[in-house]
């Protein structure tokens, strides 16, 4: 039972960051958004005034979502196949992921980070908010390094076809 949680979480994820898990561009992209989360969070933690370092700031992302995503993947598996309606395959396990996100903000990150629950949110949603951007911006620069590939492969096909033509 385990491991089909672990693949349903994994399909999840690699539909979320489009590459697949452990690719380079996986990595890359989630490197990206984990440094940007953690980054932000550990500013806005010391703006309410927290005393705690980078690895509560680790620890605040790890905790939610790692309990989130065992949520979804609990909730795809074996709460979807007993509500049997359309809406449930893509509704069901996105409110466990949020709903264990946010009671493990409430109950564990506030104590990880020392300030209130509301703070905790506050500052969850801006991290979060950043990591996005960093995402799309990671997407954009990929793209384009891609497409910069892609035009320098054309590039030496076409001369190796001139000096091939030339020989």
């Amino acid at each position: 039972m385990f491991r089909t949680i672990i693949d349903s979480v994994v399909s999840l994820v690699e539909s979320v960051f489009v590459y697949d898990v452990g690719s380079p561009g996986f990595n890359l992209t989630v490197g990206i958004c984990a440094f940007t989360w953690i980054l932000v969070a550990r500013v806005f933690m010391a703006v309410f005034s927290s005393k705690r370092g980078i690895v509560a700031a680790i620890c605040g992302l790890a905790v939610p979502v790692a309990l989130g995503l065992f949520a979804y993947g609990l909730a795809k598996l074996q709460v979807v196949p007993l509500v049997k309606q359309d809406w449930a395959d893509s509704v069901i396990p996105w409110v466990a992921f949020g709903l264990l996100v946010y009671l493990a903000i409430l109950v564990f990150v506030k104590h990880i980070w020392d300030i209130s629950a509301g703070a905790c949110i506050v500052i969850y949603l801006i991290a979060t908010s950043a990591a996005i951007g960093a995402y799309f911006g990671a997407e954009v620069t990929m793209g384009v390094v891609d497409f910069g590939e892609q035009q320098i492969e054309q590039r030496d096909q076409r001369t190796k076809e001139k000096i091939d033509s030339l020989l």
